[in-house]
């Protein structure tokens, strides 16, 4: 009866300050080696009853004014044991206000084993705000587990608890060094692969590989040593320019505002498409692959940020994040560049080139002024869809090959002379 009168209470009294349906807490653990470091999101309005305390209905002011008492609140609502029973020493790290619609607190917790004990093993107590709002529940995720190969993007839903089940028993022993790495090289290689724009620009600028630049306009079919010659240093110079500033930024060391990454490589792709139409900067392709390589490694690294890996799980990682996105960018090449040598030596490389130039500026150019002055962009979910059809669109990319490739050669059995590329200026 005790634990059932704070909430018929909630219930009487709601009124428009608290007038929303009953959240949740959220209970966000990682293995970190030899500790658990783990983020509880608590919702003011249920905490406000659980801790029988009049709160704000503000993130800022909770935190401002109620936070040295709230530590010991949630201390002692909080702990974990081994298996022998012994208890794990437990430390709030931090309290963070998280300013929403429904204003919440966020309590980082640093969980360690008593000397001995397993870090992968232990049972989890937890009773906050549900020992005195028997409606309330606290779900437990777990976001990162090197050992079972579970990262940030793909949690594991560990149970939820409640009034009536405030323990929870987690045993994640039996993991290993390889499926940590095997995952981060499928999260690299989905980022690479689900990243149309980072893809467009590699696109875009091995477009004019197989051509010859004559002058201020591209010429005719370079061959398909040379082009292979440029591909091969475009791609490893873009390779190089993202390492770099993956590892710098996924360590911290550097970190730009979203929105101004996020723009400068629409940019890049815009850049791109202007000298895929006109050879802007002819013989340097691999410097500007390169420069904007740094650009794009930073909107790699922001994937990696807060998985709080210790620097050995993080060196690990970022290799196989980086072999993720390699393979992903080799196979894109391998699978179209063929294609692409085999059609620049027909005269319909010249509209293709000029039609996917010119498209892909136009996304490139919805894209910057979306990310850069928040202007609405109506291509965008096309070139997304376009880009979900990628094996049809290779496609009819070899169909295209086959019948221009016949046709040149009907043409050239007939009398005419094989021109290569016609000399067309955009």
């Amino acid at each position: 009866m005790r634990r059932l009168i704070p909430a018929i209470l909630l219930l009487l009294t709601a009124g428009p300050a608290w007038g929303h349906p009953m959240p949740s807490s959220a209970v966000v653990l990682r293995l970190q080696g030899g500790r658990i470091d783990a983020e509880l999101t608590l919702p003011i309005c249920e905490l406000a009853t659980g801790w029988d305390r009049p709160l704000p209905a503000d993130a800022v002011r909770t935190v401002a004014e109620h936070g040295d008492d709230l530590k010991p609140y949630i201390l002692s609502h909080v702990r974990a044991t081994a298996p022998d029973g012994r208890p794990w020493a437990v430390a709030v790290r931090d309290l963070t206000p998280v300013v929403e619609k429904e204003p919440d607190v966020l309590v980082g917790l640093t969980l360690t084993p008593p000397p001995g004990a397993p870090a992968d093993r232990l049972t989890l107590h937890y009773d906050a705000i549900f020992d005195r709002l028997v409606t309330h529940t606290a779900v437990v995720t777990l976001a990162s587990d090197w050992g079972r190969g579970v990262i940030g993007d793909e949690p594991v839903l560990l149970g939820t608890m409640r009034d009536t089940e405030p323990s929870l028993e987690i045993d994640r022993s039996g993991g290993n060094w390889l499926r940590g790495f095997a995952a981060m090289v499928r999260l690299g290689a989905r980022h690479i692969a689900e990243g149309t724009d980072h893809l467009l620009f590699l696109l875009a600028l091995i477009l004019p590989a197989p051509l010859v630049a004559e002058g201020r306009r591209w010429g005719g079919y370079a061959g398909g040593a040379a082009a292979l010659r440029r591909i091969v240093k475009v791609v490893t110079a873009f390779t190089i320019g993202h390492s770099i500033t993956l590892a710098i930024g996924a360590m911290g060391w550097a970190r730009l505002p979203e929105p101004l990454v996020e723009s400068a490589i629409a940019l890049s792709i815009l850049v791109s498409a202007v000298h895929a139409l006109v050879p802007v900067f002819r013989g340097r392709e691999a410097y500007i692959a390169g420069g904007f390589g740094l650009v794009h490694g930073l909107a790699f690294a922001a994937t990696l940020t807060g998985f709080g890996f210790d620097p050995w799980t993080l060196a690990s990682g970022l290799l196989g994040f980086n072999l993720g996105i390699e393979a992903i960018q080799l196979l894109v090449i391998f699978v179209a560049m063929p294609w692409l040598v085999l059609l620049a030596r027909t005269r319909a490389y010249a509209a293709f080139r000029v039609a996917g130039g010119t498209l892909t500026g136009i996304a490139a150019a919805a894209w910057l002024a979306e990310r850069a002055v928040g202007w609405p962009n109506p291509i965008g979910p096309a070139v997304e869809g376009l880009a979900g059809h990628a094996s049809w669109l290779l496609a009819g990319l070899a169909l295209l090959t086959v019948a221009a490739t016949a046709a040149e050669s009907a043409g050239h059995a007939g009398g005419r002379k094989l021109t290569g590329e016609p000399e067309i200026i955009p």
